[in-house]
């Protein structure tokens, strides 16, 4: 007894040192994670997501649909990860993208809005701006060649096809107004081009994503052949989050 009695306080230093420990270990993950651009750079995610701060009430209201982000792990920004814009509060109309220390990605979006188990998802992310781009300057242009992608319904997928080649840019940042109550906004315009050629000339489409500092997405644009075919404004910061999810792993991880 009397030896059991005297051990407690060491047992008890033991115990306090062990726990002191276990939570070095279990916030070293989230300290890991942490990313940070080399000097003289800036990190794109800043432009592509709604801000951490944002994000767990707000969202990007507009016309024809909204825009809801959820970034995966949540935080600004992790060395890797991935992200939805959801396009109504239900999760029926979205786009899933992707990054890591070197690029951002688009790795799969809707095909039914009416059923988000279909969806089109690329066999290889498809890179679309460098992670990293010189402060204050555009970012380089990517090229892609294997654009191939898969049709699923039901979360399997039942058949593919091919954007042809695409070609990517990212603007230098400008000083735009967005309108809605957001006004003023540093915004990069990403130029998603696709359906080229082998010698990435001759793009039958092009996507504009206006893309604003804090804020994310907040205008769209489709041109087909250099004529407008379609186009989302998002311009509004709204309180409010989305309720639905989306029921197809493979869709996102």
């Amino acid at each position: 007894m009397n030896r059991l009695t005297a051990s407690l306080p060491a047992v008890s230093v033991v115990l306090a040192i062990s726990l002191f420990a276990l939570i070095l270990v279990s916030a070293h993950p989230l300290t890991a994670q942490t990313f940070a651009c080399p000097t003289g750079t800036v990190d794109v995610m800043k432009y592509f997501a709604l801000s951490a701060q944002k994000r767990p009430s707000q969202f990007m209201s507009g016309s024809p649909n909204p825009i809801y982000t959820e970034v995966a792990p949540n935080q600004d920004f992790a060395s890797g990860g991935y992200w939805f814009w959801l396009k109504s509060p239900t999760a029926h109309g979205f786009d899933v993208k992707a990054f890591n220390k070197s690029y951002v990605y688009m790795r799969s979006t809707e095909l039914n809005w009416t059923d988000n188990t279909s969806f089109k998802r690329f066999v290889y992310d498809l890179p679309i701006a460098a992670r990293c781009v010189p402060s204050g300057k555009p970012g380089p242009a990517i090229k892609v060649a294997n654009t191939t992608f898969k049709y699923y319904q039901s979360c399997v997928a039942y058949k593919s096809s091919t954007l042809g080649t695409s070609v990517n840019t990212l603007d230098a940042p400008v000083l735009m107004n967005a309108g809605g109550n957001i006004g003023q906004v540093w915004t990069r315009v990403l130029h998603y081009h696709y359906d080229c050629n082998s010698s990435y000339q001759s793009c039958a489409d092009e996507e504009q994503f206006y893309l604003g500092n804090g804020y994310g997405l907040w205008q769209w644009k489709h041109l087909k052949n250099g004529v407008l075919s379609g186009s989302a404004l998002m311009n509004k910061l709204t309180s409010g989050t989305a309720g639905g999810a989306l029921p197809c792993t493979n869709s996102y991880q």
